[in-house]
């Protein structure tokens, strides 16, 4: 059943639709900090207070000024089938790198490891067996030969040219896959940036859609980490059919919130909860990429809300208003242009929080923020709790990034600048990188 929601903020934009479809901290090393269970939900408060004082300076500058933004009209949206709880059956995650291995392998995810189809892609099979803590094994695996230089992409990249079995193992995996596929990687690692434009072009034709979680170095990591990061951005960014989540390691290590169950989320492991939720919307990479292409939008940052409780909160208004507290990527909210929402609610909020009340809400939250072409809130995730939780995401497309991009690049510029030198890298190739760079 094919379903269309149009919602028009412009009226220049009238005539933009989309097809929708069918069906918990750790040290910037990556060492565990632990989870802590909330003695009482009314704690939360407390938490995101210490959210708010932790990521203030972080998100002072981010604040955008207040723009009319012209809700026109809403048109009626047809109501979605419910969705049944999702045991993740068909769902694809490829997990590139050390760092997000060992987050994922220690969350709550990893219970679910085989309820979808991960695939992790490291150095070596020993190292990421070593990372999962028992939760990985050779079938969810695909290595590199130990003896491979990964301190830049330019010395992976030969490699993966020359060694195409590697994704004739990842194409296995994929058979029968119908819902695209969700990767996460670090990219300021050698393995992760050289991997992750090569698997955008790769799973293009085997026809599969994909969103790439971009994990963004700390401004603390040496000058090599975020030349491989801008590099790495650069290059998928000239995939055709690349749709990038960026997301900041500094911003997600000072993360504090909380989960569905009231337990305190603390630092990176938020990545496991963010991806937890991508995975249960069996439609979020399709629709995503639809968006992405549509609006020939290909970067994307998260405000992200998890287990906010509405009684203590109040309203959705007020939930929404906790994300612009703890961005996720360095980011200038007045400058996205669409917007993406993905909301999970226990099954008796249902009627209080239908999808058309959620849209308004949104709406109206954002007039006075951005001015943007499309909203498009997909079928809200109705689940059996007995609590009155909200786990919210905002994917804004379209939004400034420059800043972020600018420090990766005078980071880096001196590793560059040897590797053109050096001939590690051609100009001509250095030219197609910084292309789409210079358009955002």
């Amino acid at each position: 059943m094919k379903r269309f929601l149009r919602f028009v903020v412009k009226s220049d934009f009238i005539k933009r639709f989309f097809k929708s479809f069918q069906k918990k901290g750790v040290s910037p090393e990556g060492e565990d900090t632990g989870q802590t269970r909330e003695e009482d939900s009314l704690n939360v408060e407390k938490h995101e207070a210490a959210a708010e004082a932790n990521t203030t300076k972080t998100t002072e500058n981010e604040r955008a000024e207040s723009v009319d933004v012209d809700t026109a009209r809403i048109e009626p949206v047809q109501k979605a089938q419910e969705e049944k709880p999702q045991t993740l059956p068909n769902q694809a995650l490829i997990c590139i790198g050390e760092y997000p291995a060992k987050i994922l392998a220690k969350g709550q995810l990893s219970n679910a490891i085989d309820a979808f189809r991960p695939i992790f892609i490291g150095k070596s099979s020993e190292g990421l067996i070593r990372f999962g803590k028992d939760a990985l094994d050779t079938e969810k695996i695909a290595y590199l030969d130990a003896n491979v230089d990964t301190q830049f992409w330019y010395q992976v990249s030969p490699y993966l040219a020359e060694n195409q079995e590697l994704f004739e193992k990842i194409r296995g995996k994929l058979e029968g896959n119908k819902y695209g596929v969700l990767t996460v990687s670090s990219l300021w690692e050698g393995i992760g940036s050289a991997t992750s434009p090569i698997l955008v072009s790769k799973l293009k034709e085997w026809n599969l859609n994909t969103v790439t979680l971009a994990l963004s170095p700390s401004r603390l990591q040496p000058s090599a980490a975020h030349f491989n990061a801008f590099s790495s951005i650069g290059m998928c960014l000239a995939k055709e059919t690349a749709t990038v989540i960026l997301l900041g390691r500094d911003q997600l290590n000072k993360y504090a919130g909380v989960d569905r169950t009231g337990a305190v989320i603390k630092g990176n492991m938020v990545l496991n909860s963010l991806i937890e939720l991508m995975l249960a919307k069996t439609t979020f990479v399709n629709e995503l990429s639809e968006i992405s292409r549509s609006f020939n939008v290909k970067i994307f940052t998260i405000l992200a809300a998890t287990g906010a409780s509405l009684r203590i909160y109040g309203s959705l208004e007020n939930i929404l208003d906790t994300t612009l507290f703890r961005p996720l990527q360095s980011t200038e909210l007045i400058s996205a242009s669409v917007l993406y929402v993905l909301v999970r609610l226990p099954r008796d909020l249902r009627e209080k929080l239908t999808r058309d009340r959620i849209e308004l809400a949104v709406a109206d939250w954002f007039k006075e923020k951005a001015i943007l072409k499309s909203v498009y809130v997909t079928e809200p995730l109705y689940v059996e709790d007995a609590n009155d939780r909200v786990d919210l995401l905002l994917f804004l497309g379209g939004a400034n990034v420059k800043d972020a991009l600018a420090t990766m690049e005078k980071k880096g510029d001196a590793i560059k600048t040897q590797a053109l030198k050096q001939g590690s890298i051609k100009e001509e190739d250095w030219k197609v990188i910084v292309k789409d760079l210079g358009q955002l």
